[in-house]
């Protein structure tokens, strides 16, 4: 009975980790705030939120003068991600993280209509994946229950076989 608690707790645990790691990855917003130099282009700070609240990491992209919807050079169902063209004809993703192309190009425009407007600064905020926790929170509690009963239900059975037994 211990030994199958034991195994219970630990799969659970296994899963609380799984489930904290999408968290970590995929819920994530961006903070941004750039702004224009002389030579009319923009250095942008780029502050990632955790849950959309958090502060967690920071970076700064310099020379930025417009950007554009990049692929994953895919062969089947491709992903895509903004990112940030530079001066120098490089580009910066704004997030690690590839993801549908509809919103991704909403956002390439968004920012693009920012970066022309020609303004000395100016924020631009996207929201986390909020249907990321919603799945990963379903499966997470369908695996809870579905555990619970599957493991639950022998070990319930278990005890009531041994419970008028005197111990030896």
């Amino acid at each position: 009975m211990l030994k199958k608690l034991f195994l219970y707790i630990l799969i659970l645990g296994g899963s609380l980790v799984f489930f904290s790691i999408f968290v970590l990855v995929f819920l994530n917003g961006t903070a941004l705030h750039c702004v224009q130099q002389p030579d009319q282009t923009y250095t942008c700070t780029a502050q990632t939120l955790l849950l959309g609240k958090f502060p967690t990491f920071n970076r700064q992209i310099e020379q930025v003068t417009g950007a554009r919807t990049a692929s994953d050079d895919c062969n089947d169902g491709c992903s895509y991600r903004t990112e940030f063209t530079q001066a120098d004809g490089s580009s910066t993703p704004l997030n690690e993280v590839y993801s549908d192309k509809g919103p991704v190009e909403r956002q390439t425009n968004e920012l693009n209509s920012l970066l022309k407007n020609d303004k000395a600064e100016f924020d631009y905020y996207r929201k986390p994946l909020w249907w990321v926790a919603y799945l990963i929170g379903g499966l997470f509690l369908m695996e809870f229950v579905m555990l619970t009963f599957g493991m639950g239900a022998s070990a319930f059975r278990e005890y009531l076989r041994t419970r008028d037994t005197l111990p030896n």
